[in-house]
């Protein structure tokens, strides 16, 4: 449901930033009313910095509005000028500007020190952990003191905050609690409205379990918040999701055939990696919301505020390339646009159906269904991070034809394009044509994951039966040696004799008839025919421990060869991937914590192999037997299922003492 802001504007409103009466709009993530000057300067700023919303000509859901109004009534606005309102400050420092004053310079520079560098915001204490601010802010959500909640936000304090204790987020506290304006405000910062707490229970679902079914209804409606509104932009229409009736995915009248430009388009867009997708999504959502505001702008503003947006602000989080696209985005015209939405529409409907078809356990495609602000706190990280997705190249798409769906069974009022303010009916291809996804096609995918997945277990069980037959080998080799070091003991002077003779004629045999061999590496990229090598494999391993016994008894005091600096660094390299493995495990798939473990310990093992039981030098001894202790105690602390806090300090002296490793180690 949706209503008007212009009924219920209050008379004492006044611009938050200059002081001007009766403001038109509203920033919503900040909580502040805005008059047209001073918006003019938020929209060159950015959504992600400040996402204004008109009060006179926008659509408002309730709950949205009545948090603004709560944090306008609230003061809020205090505590984004904080130090403007400490008295001992010098004047010319907590100088704000009047209504009367310029936009440009006085107004805007005011503006974007308070808003973009936040610079009369009460900081955070030094000492005080962005922990203690999310547990902070899981307490306050659930009562409707807003300001706190604004202020910890501010301050840093992340809305998807996990509570280890309470076992859920801010979210679900809010929820349960039945404040619609505190899920409100986390979900403007960025809150997942479809995360789960520790009973698998979402937002929604916590909301219903209280009693509050309005709540429960606007957490739907935010879960499907980037759809909603490409379909709201292309048709005018909402999907009813109280009646399950959550797309709408509306139906060209044009009868002409698809370009092949379309076509390959189209292809393009069915092979992005999901991450991919799910920033396409996001960027289209922004280039909506500037479209509409700038329709509103072009009609309400007047004067030197009327000059608009022309195309998305540069958002520093992102990567060059992705502004870029994101500026090029106005460029297309409204018929274009309108087709690019369609096709993303038809594409994450396809995603969804594979998603839902996957089993469990395996990590299906893009939830096209996440709300608007949660795919902009995941879209601004994902440049930071590698990309591991292949990309197709040009002649990739050559060939290619785009998939074709029968969307007439999402929706029984999916038809002909409904006319639109801001969309004219669309140059767009016959889908009438369209034939859904074959059963039989969908049985055959599964069998064949199926096999895939039984595969996997078979090698990881292979190369687990292997691994132990090395160290089974291992241990024995050093048994050997310490019962050949304990008989020359007592020797005679005859025996040394007739040792020094051999040590001539052990010098000259490689190092890898007497250095322990490694164990096999994590990979699962096993060909049929390395598998029926296997039993081979075993029969040289129990062959090279047998020539390992006769070397070892035969190195009775033959020194030790100089070890190669660049086989330790790479062991050690080994064992730096297996912890990255163990902490992303350790945040995404806590399940697979064990098999990161057993990863680490034997990269640890390989880099041990290198060295005695016992070193000569007493600092490099001391080195070695702390590497062995980590690795033991980061086991444990994975089989066990410790706590994050734990695992990640154990993970972290293993590491130190790898680095330390690596340092103190010099070739001689």
């Amino acid at each position: 449901m949706m209503i008007s802001r212009s009924k219920h504007r209050s008379s004492i409103d006044v611009c938050s930033d200059c002081g001007a009466s009766d403001p038109s709009w509203a920033s919503i993530n900040r909580g502040l009313l805005l008059c047209a000057e001073c918006c003019s300067v938020h929209r060159s700023m950015g959504r992600h910095i400040s996402h204004v919303k008109s009060l006179r000509q926008g659509s408002w859901p309730p709950s949205l509005l009545a948090m603004v109004q709560a944090l306008t009534a609230q003061n809020v606005n205090s505590i984004w000028e904080h130090s403007l309102l400490d008295t001992s400050a010098p004047k010319h420092l907590r100088k704000k500007p009047t209504p009367k004053d310029p936009l440009h310079p006085v107004k805007s520079e005011f503006i974007l020190a308070k808003h973009l560098r936040l610079a009369y915001v009460l900081r955070a204490r030094r000492d005080e952990p962005p922990s203690e601010l999310g547990r902070q802010l899981h307490s306050a959500v659930r009562s409707s003191s807003l300001d706190t909640g604004m202020r910890l936000l501010a301050q840093g304090a992340d809305p998807n905050y996990y509570n280890q204790e309470k076992g859920n987020m801010c979210l679900h506290v809010a929820c349960r609690a039945g404040q619609p304006a505190q899920a409100e405000l986390l979900v403007a910062w960025g809150a997942d409205p479809t995360a789960k707490d520790s009973a698998g229970n979402t937002p929604s679902e916590c909301a219903r379990l209280g009693g509050h079914t309005e709540l429960a209804d606007r957490m739907t409606e935010l879960v499907y918040e980037a759809t909603d509104r490409m379909i709201y932009f292309l048709t005018g229409e909402r999907p009813d999701h109280a009646s399950g009736r959550h797309y709408i995915v509306p139906r060209a009248h044009d009868t002409h055939e698809m370009t092949d430009v379309a076509k390959a388009a189209r292809g393009k867009l069915q092979l992005l990696p999901n991450h991919l997708f799910e920033e396409l999504v996001m960027d289209i959502y922004d280039e909506i919301d500037r479209r509409e505001t700038e329709a509103i702008w072009q009609t309400s503003a007047t004067g030197l505020e009327r000059c608009g947006v022309a195309f998305l602000p540069v958002n520093p989080a992102l990567s060059a390339p992705r502004n870029q696209g994101r500026q090029k985005l106005a460029r297309l015209s409204s018929p274009e646009f309108a087709t690019l939405l369609r096709d993303v529409l038809l594409d994450a409907t396809r995603r969804q159906r594979i998603a839902s078809l996957q089993p469990r356990g395996i990590s299906g495609p893009l939830n096209p269904l996440l709300s608007a602000s949660h795919l902009k706190h995941i879209s601004q990280m994902s440049d930071d991070e590698p990309l591991y997705d292949s990309v197709a190249s040009d002649e990739d798409y050559a060939a290619l034809t785009p998939i074709d769906l029968d969307m007439s069974n999402l929706d029984p009022k999916a038809g002909e394009t409904v006319s639109s303010t801001y969309n004219p009916s669309l140059p767009e291809s016959n889908e009438r044509t369209n034939t859904p996804i074959d059963r039989n096609e969908i049985e055959s995918l599964k069998k064949e994951l199926d096999n895939r997945d039984s595969t996997i277990t078979e090698l990881k069980n292979q190369l687990k039966n292997l691994q132990t037959i090395v160290e089974q080998l291992t241990k024995e080799n050093s048994v050997l040696k310490t019962s050949s070091i304990d008989e020359d003991s007592v020797s005679t002077n005859e025996d040394k004799e007739k040792g020094r003779e051999e040590d001539v004629r052990v010098k000259t045999r490689p190092v890898s008839m007497y250095e322990t061999r490694e164990g096999p590496r994590n990979n699962w990229q096993v060909t049929k025919h390395q598998l029926t090598s296997i039993p081979v494999l075993e029969r040289s391993l129990t062959q090279g421990a047998l020539e390992v016994g006769v070397s070892s008894m035969m190195d009775i005091d033959s020194p030790r060869e100089p070890l190669n600096a660049e086989v330790v660094q790479m062991r050690a390299e080994a064992v730096t991937r297996a912890i990255q493995e163990l902490w992303s495990a350790a945040r995404l798939q806590r399940s697979r914590l064990p098999d990161r473990a057993d990863s680490i310990r034997r990269a640890t093992s390989s880099l041990l192999a290198l060295f005695p039981q016992t070193c000569s030098d007493a600092s490099l001894d001391q080195v070695v037997s702390d590497l062995r202790s980590a690795s033991e105690e980061l086991s444990i602390a994975c089989t066990a299922q410790a706590p994050i806090d734990q695992v990640r300090t154990a993970a972290y002296d293993l590491a130190k003492a790898t680095k330390i490793l690596v340092t103190h180690f010099q070739p001689s």
